[in-house]
């Protein structure tokens, strides 16, 4: 079996998508691999380097602390086995056979309030953040006003 685990500091990292290194573990070669995640500007970027990750390493099995409830839909899309590891783990020290396999949704965290998340147009590269009902939100048009004075005003 082929396990991924987010690193830090030779420690399952506390956030799945947020750590900066992964270690590829071989079960049957006995082998540990760490690769080290591009820094990108946006947190779909570290997620996206995940997901090919995964892929191409045939990942089987992603120990975690902590994930958010959409990565860890991510993984059971992809059925993997999702294990979560105990506080403070050492990558080195894991017993994989004693892990708690996570079965349901509710193990991950709820995302944060946010319109710069994942789903949002202007994280990902987008040209503007979107309303659910697909105008610009009151805000976004608030500020573009009174952008639009004061560059009357300088004129």
């Amino acid at each position: 079996m082929i396990y991924a685990i987010p690193c830090l500091d030779n420690l399952v990292s506390n956030h799945f998508s947020r750590a900066p290194q992964i270690v590829i573990f071989d079960q049957a070669a006995n082998t540990h691999k760490i690769i080290t995640l591009t820094e990108t500007p946006s947190h779909c970027g570290k997620k996206k380097q995940w997901m090919a990750l995964m892929a191409e390493q045939r990942v089987d099995a992603v120990v975690v602390r902590s994930i958010g409830k959409k990565m860890l839909r991510a993984l059971f899309d992809l059925n993997l086995l999702v294990l979560a590891a105990p506080p403070k783990a050492e990558i080195n020290q894991l017993d994989y056979t004693a892990l708690m396999p996570v079965t349901s949704l509710d193990y991950g965290k709820d995302p944060k309030k946010s319109t710069r998340g994942c789903g949002s147009q202007k994280a990902c590269g987008g040209k503007t953040a979107k309303t659910a009902a697909g105008t610009k939100s009151p805000l976004m048009s608030s500020l573009q006003k009174g952008f639009t004075m004061i560059t009357r005003i300088a004129k």
